[in-house]
């Protein structure tokens, strides 16, 4: 196999050496701004017997300069250069040439903690797995920002392996996993976009076993100027395919390794949920119309593949934490049809003038229009939804009458650079905004009722969390008693449309366990935000109520 790969990368001589426990395969490309501190965290890990394959594939910008200063500094450093063929490609290149038992790969912009490779390798040991993973810091590097991303389940709760197959973060840069699942399955990433997500599930499959160390080991630099995920590369050509390729892989390779029929019915889940995931990533880095193709093509692909699976079309209106109860559900999710940061009043009642909106979040500024334009009504007739999810969790805002309509003072308005001058004020819970919401939802109700007949209201009952916590123990917020005041109003709208709409289908999450905030949640222990465990019971009470 070298001997073939030698032949394939001409010019490149591959040196034989000794066995080492563990190789860390870094892939270069055009990252001299980010490879010495990169390499740096690597060099100084508290575990030392271990190779670095740094692979310099074609890079333009002076990063070759750098892996040569590295190599001649450190005797542990192999550097290869070659033509550039881009990631996966110089992946499987590393794993090839490897000596090591165990493979690491770290991105050449990212960095690691100092014990990484040290506690990678003792929990592979102790636990007798063939792979290991560590919690994640997400660096963004625009902001600076740095948040935790638990990997290895919910609040404490371990994931079982299937669970981690369908839930667990697929970057393959956490783990630590020995060669052999590679070699003697021969599994390799597929030159596309997306590729961890090509053999991330199919590996946890095979090994049968994960051990999770619970630490934040290592950091990943997001929103990089001219990184991948920034601009994904092209499909064959394909951009409307963009990450096919990727699942067409893992289909095959579950196929190959003869163990499809067993995980069939968890792959249409777990292709479901990550192509929701990638829509939300690519939502607003896309023009509208290239995005709604691929939207079509995503919709086409797991019928395709999954012929009669249960999948439709939806809107949500209502909160964020809605999004992520909705995303439990065995379907497809588009982002596009989500009007967050929103409430009825302003859909019904929308601005007669234009005023300036700038967000430094893309996603707050595409709701924050939204509201402001009103231009609900276009995206119902553009999506053509079977169902609308809706809380009333956005509600609890204030509204500010302007131009004859009124915009919702939402969390994510207050982050609008330039608002408009003149407005009038209407506190949220006062007679004023109650009769006014009534109004609007009577017109909102009638309107969807006569204009989309076809489309079912589903009303999911969700309230600001007095407490948060973990299963370990949890303590009420301190805003306790401005939570319960606005719960009170918002049970009381509830009970409106209960008592008035029989024909809305409504979900009851009064009786759901652990109905609290998880405190370590990645963007924030604040009381409209929930947890994945309660997320996820909310779900499955909505599948009941709509019967799938």
């Amino acid at each position: 196999m070298i001997v073939n790969l030698c032949r394939k990368f001409e010019g490149i001589r591959v040196e034989k050496r000794e066995f080492v426990p563990i190789s860390v395969i870094i892939p270069v490309y055009n990252v001299n701004q980010w490879l010495d501190e990169c390499m740096e965290s690597v060099v100084t890990q508290t575990f030392k017997n271990f190779e670095v394959i740094l692979i310099n594939d074609g890079s333009t910008d002076g990063s070759e300069i750098k892996c040569q200063e590295w190599a001649q500094k450190d005797s542990r450093v192999r550097l290869i250069s070659k033509k550039n063929e881009g990631l996966s490609v110089t992946r499987n290149y590393g794993i090839e040439i490897a000596n090591g038992e165990y493979l690491v790969f770290i991105d050449s912009d990212d960095w690691i903690n100092s014990t990484y490779l040290e506690k990678l390798y003792s929990a592979i040991l102790e636990s007798n797995a063939s792979i290991s993973e560590c919690d994640v810091y997400r660096f963004h590097d625009d902001t600076k920002e740095m948040t935790y991303r638990n990997c290895a389940g919910d609040m404490g709760r371990l994931y079982t392996l299937e669970e981690h197959m369908q839930y667990g973060y697929t970057a393959i840069w956490k783990c630590m996993i020995k060669k052999s699942l590679f070699v003697e399955h021969h599994i390799t990433f597929p030159d596309c976009h997306s590729p961890a997500r090509a053999v991330y599930p199919l590996l946890l499959a095979l090994s049968g076993n994960i051990v999770n160390v619970q630490e934040g080991l290592y950091y990943y630099r997001r929103f990089r100027q001219g990184s991948l995920s920034e601009k994904p590369r092209v499909n064959n050509g394909d951009e409307q395919a963009v990450g096919l390729n990727a699942f067409d892989s893992l289909l095959d390779g579950f196929k190959r390794c003869g163990i499809y029929d067993k995980y069939e019915e968890l792959l249409k889940r777990i292709i479901k949920i990550k192509l929701s995931d990638m829509l939300a990533g690519l939502f607003y880095r896309r023009d509208p119309e290239e995005y709604k193709q691929l939207v079509d093509k995503y919709y086409a692909y797991i019928e395709q593949k999954f012929p009669g699976t249960t999948n439709f079309k939806y809107v949500t209106l209502g909160g964020y934490n809605l999004n992520r109860i909705l995303s439990n559900m065995d379907i497809l999710h588009n982002p596009n049809g989500r009007f967050n940061f929103s409430s009825i009043i302003s859909i019904m009642n929308p601005i007669q003038e234009a005023f300036s909106l700038v967000h430094h979040n893309k996603y707050r500024e595409i709701m924050v229009r939204r509201d402001a334009g009103s231009s609900f009504w276009n995206l119902m007739e553009e999506i053509g939804p079977q169902y609308i999810f809706i809380d009333f969790i956005e509600e609890r805002f204030d509204l500010l009458g302007y131009a004859k309509g009124y915009v919702t003072k939402s969390d994510a308005f207050d982050g609008i650079q330039m608002k408009p001058e003149h407005y009038h004020l209407i506190k949220f819970g006062t007679k004023e905004c109650i009769q006014l919401w009534e109004k609007s939802v009577d017109q909102f109700l009638e309107k969807v009722r006569s204009r989309f007949p076809n489309c079912n209201i589903v009303l999911v009952e969700n309230y600001l969390s007095e407490e948060v916590g973990d299963l370990n123990g949890k303590v009420l917020f301190a805003e306790i008693d401005s939570i319960r005041e606005v719960n009170k109003v918002l049970k009381r709208y509830y009970e409106y449309v209960s008592d008035n709409y029989e024909w809305i289908l409504t979900v009851d999450t009064s009786k759901c366990n652990y109905y609290f905030t998880d405190c370590s949640y990645e963007y924030g222990a604040i009381p409209s935000h929930l947890n994945e465990i309660v997320n996820k019971e909310v779900a499955k009470h909505i599948e009941e109520v709509i019967r799938i």
